[in-house]
């Protein structure tokens, strides 16, 4: 992903203060954005309202290739809490969507 100019970065709907713990705890080796009180699930369509244990609005867990202007280009979105893209299908679709330039 990085040969083509690309970076992963996680949304979390976490306060910043907690993904910023999290980031040091796990040693992350890429950002991770705090989206709390902001409109970023309901944009990008992965809101589940009601989801949560008490009833709270909860982000339904997704991948997405975003191109330079914003726009999403490719994503997967979980069917069920412990469904994730597969990284080769991932990996396949940044080949695919960025060519590497000469």
């Amino acid at each position: 992903m990085r040969a083509r100019g690309g970076k992963l970065l996680a949304i979390s709907t976490d306060e910043l203060d907690d993904a910023q713990r999290l980031i040091e705890s796990e040693k992350l080796p890429f950002a991770v954005l705090s989206a709390a009180g902001l409109p970023t699930l309901d944009e990008y369509g992965l809101a589940h309202p009601e989801g949560g244990l008490n009833g709270e609005t909860i982000a339904v867990p997704a991948e997405l290739l975003v191109d330079p202007s914003g726009a999403i280009v490719w994503q997967h979105v979980a069917h069920r809490i412990a469904d994730r893209a597969d990284p080769k299908v991932t990996l396949a679709e940044v080949e695919r969507l960025f060519p590497q330039q000469p």
